[in-house]
């Protein structure tokens, strides 16, 4: 995929690990940063001072002309904002929403994945268009952005029957998926959701204990639709799940587009949740947090959770890896009453999986202490 070019805006007062992963999904989503421009905050409604807009003028000259570069906004942009900044620039504009969404895109190969991520953008643009439509009326509307305000007016009711379309489409593929999870269930499959953070390995976990060989790798959303496969662990038979992966501050408009998606690790009887030990201690309790906080919104109370601490073969030592295990669970432990465990893996290497195979048949019987 050639890499296009973007300018970078970042909020300050971002984490290390935060600056990280918003370099990591700009890298995901196929672009090259020629710049980086760092602002703070005006107010809830503002974002750029008039001081800052200039420097952002300056910086995104050299991109004036291609078009297929873009000012990316590491932050929430409201409709105002984004007009200010994109006449201002003359160069197109997307904020956090619609990078995570072209991420997906690039990994969409189902057409349920394909209907999700359109409603998705389709929810989050609306909101522009509303005011592209007011800034027409008013005259006010640039022409490079666009047609006319008859034009934009219409595309604004196109959008609003398209969502319509959208959604009651996932509506029979959910009721599909329902259906084809009720046959499992008849036959007698209880169902293991993996689930947890973008990145930390829950499709190289399910391609080790299913055998099979999805794609899997650094990148972020390698996994948009839930895959999956009927294993045997340790003599229980059951459904693993592999889902897509969660995010800090995961967009409102995502986990509504993708709930279809997202509803399996809801019905699932056991969830697997893979965890990166290696991370810094900070990124590893920001997290599990934020995972913790996804599960929350979407319902899930009271599921057995088992923790599958991943790539504990790049943690130091024994001691060290001991340690955040430790950690790991008392933290865990304090926002999720269910956990079961946390079971140190290195999935890239195979080892501990025989043990984490062992847990979940344990499990899936509903036994106390396990007898593998």
């Amino acid at each position: 995929m050639p890499e296009r070019r973007a300018l970078l805006l970042l909020p300050r007062g971002l984490s290390g690990w935060e600056l990280g992963e918003a370099r990591a999904l700009v890298e995901s989503a196929g672009y090259q940063v020629v710049d980086t421009l760092w602002y703070r905050r005006i107010s809830s409604s503002r974002l750029l001072s008039r001081a800052k807009l200039e420097e952002l003028a300056a910086k995104a000259e050299r991109l004036r002309g291609d078009e297929d570069a873009r000012i990316i906004v590491y932050d929430e942009l409201r409709p105002r904002e984004y007009f200010r900044i994109v006449r201002e620039a003359r160069v197109e504009a997307i904020d956090r929403t619609l990078l995570i969404l072209e991420i997906f895109a690039l990994h969409a190969g189902s057409k349920e994945a394909k209907y999700q991520i359109e409603l998705a953008r389709l929810r989050h643009r609306l909101p522009l268009v509303r005011e592209a439509v007011r800034l027409a009326k008013m005259r006010e509307l640039p022409g490079f952005l666009g047609p006319g305000g008859y034009a934009v007016d219409k595309y604004y009711k196109y959008m609003v029957s398209r969502m319509a379309r959208i959604r009651r489409e996932l509506e029979r593929l959910r009721e599909r998926r329902r259906k084809e999870r009720m046959k499992r269930r008849s036959a007698g499959l209880p169902h293991v959701a993996i689930v947890g953070y973008a990145s930390a390995g829950k499709t190289t976990i399910f391609n080790q204990i299913t055998g099979l060989s999805k794609p899997a790798g650094d990148e972020y959303f390698t996994t948009v639709s839930p895959k999956v496969r009927a294993v045997d662990m340790g003599g229980v038979k059951a459904a693993l799940v592999d889902t897509v992966g969660f995010i800090s501050r995961i967009p409102p408009e995502i986990i509504e587009a993708f709930y279809s998606t997202l509803e399996e690790a809801v019905t699932a009887d056991l969830l697997l949740y893979v965890l990166d030990i290696s991370e810094r201690e900070d990124a590893l309790a920001e997290k599990l947090g934020e995972g913790m906080e996804v599960l929350r919104r979407l319902g899930v109370v009271g599921t057995p959770l088992l923790v599958a601490a991943n790539k504990s073969d790049l943690v130091g030592d024994g001691e060290e890896l001991e340690r955040r295990l430790r950690l790991v669970e008392a933290m865990a432990s304090s926002v999720y009453p269910a956990l079961r465990g946390v079971i140190p893996v290195s999935a890239l290497r195979g080892e501990g999986l025989e043990e984490l195979r062992c847990r979940l048949a344990t499990l899936l019987r509903g036994m106390e202490r396990s007898t593998c």
